[in-house]
């Protein structure tokens, strides 16, 4: 623990104080083997978090003292006049040749009380919620808008359409309930190990029958085309397993116009090994209309969609993602991290306010 002190935001600045932090598996790959992207050492990780506006410098209009926000992992690099983050950008940062994450290149918010520059603040992912709204919601928006970015990539992919999701870890939870939201026609949800299957099923799955589980064997390409039914394939395969075997069945799964989205990558501390696969560009991509995809990290896109539903209270079941061993102090961060890492555990919070 590391004491500093805190001066008076400046113009266009804002003071936020934390209030949660969620651990994404990325906080556990970082802290674990590291992460070529992190330069200095020791590192402030962590990024999913909800904080309070303690201050606001001059100039700054669109919060206030109090507000609750939320902040996005992928930001802006900092250079106004980039064509990507400036003033005048896409948008586009995860394109950016310097682009930035909290908790990889901006510190992250493994911290009481975090300063915001002037374009952070002006062009940065970060969103205001009603007052009176649950912090513990508001720290998964990074998280939700990383799903919303690739289910929405492709238009209609996945109202009345069957959606098929490879892992029950957090990122596969969060797109069943967004998916449910969408009004998807049938969701399939597919993992090795029966504990998190069960626990995913149970709490989240509902009682109308559209939400099953699948075991992940040698009988799982059958298993899954047999849901479908009475389509011969699904329509939307997410592949949130991040490992070369959850790509090998992910384009197993692939039929007539189905999206696959290749959600997670496979990457360590040496690097990003190749997962080859060939394409057939003419019976596959175009007589089939195949769509592959892959999308990591958000824009503002994904940041928005997330704040409607969290907003809207389109997720009613996002508080059972955390249980009541998945919650600690933020004095407890190593235990923290490795309950995240556990094969049962969902989404483990930090609690700022239990100081």
């Amino acid at each position: 623990m590391v004491e500093e002190d805190l001066p008076a935001p400046g113009p266009g600045e804002i003071l936020m104080r934390t209030r949660r932090v969620s651990i994404c598996q990325s906080d556990v790959v970082i802290q674990r083997v590291g992460l070529p992207r992190i330069k200095s050492w020791p590192a402030l990780i962590l990024h999913e978090v909800s904080a309070t506006v303690e201050a606001v410098g001059r100039g700054v209009t669109r919060f206030a003292p109090g507000d609750l926000v939320g902040v996005g992992c992928d930001i802006p690099c900092g250079d106004r006049k980039c064509i990507y983050c400036g003033d005048e950008g896409t948008g586009d940062w995860t394109s950016c040749p310097n682009t930035q994450a909290t908790g990889h290149e901006f510190p992250g918010f493994a911290r009481t009380h975090a300063m915001l520059p002037d374009w952070f603040v002006d062009l940065g992912p970060i969103v205001k919620f009603p007052e009176g709204f649950n912090p513990d919601h508001a720290c998964q928006l990074e998280p939700l808008a990383c799903c919303l970015e690739g289910m929405t990539r492709v238009n209609r992919c996945i109202e009345h359409r069957v959606v098929v999701l490879i892992g029950a870890g957090s990122q596969s939870t969060y797109a069943l309930q967004c998916a449910q939201a969408m009004g998807a026609r049938k969701i399939i949800l597919v993992n090795r190990g029966a504990e998190r299957l069960e626990r995913v099923l149970r709490d989240f799955g509902g009682d109308d029958g559209r939400v099953v589980g699948v075991r992940w064997d040698e009988n799982v390409v059958e298993r899954v085309f047999a849901h479908c039914q009475p389509f011969n394939e699904p329509h939307f395969v997410m592949m949130n397993a991040p490992c070369r075997e959850g790509y090998e069945l992910s384009v197993r799964l692939l039929g007539y116009g189905t999206v696959l989205d290749a959600h997670a990558g496979v990457k360590g501390a040496g690097g990003k090994p190749r997962i080859a696969h060939e394409v057939d560009l003419n019976n596959d991509i175009h007589y089939k209309l195949q769509c592959l995809q892959a999308t990591h990290g958000s824009s503002m896109h994904g940041i928005g969609l997330a704040q409607e539903l969290l907003v809207a209270g389109k997720l009613p079941k996002l508080g059972l993602m955390t249980n009541a061993t998945e919650r600690f102090r933020p004095t407890e961060l190593m235990q923290a991290i490795e309950r995240a890492a556990d094969k049962d555990s969902l989404k483990v919070i930090l609690d700022f306010d239990a100081s």
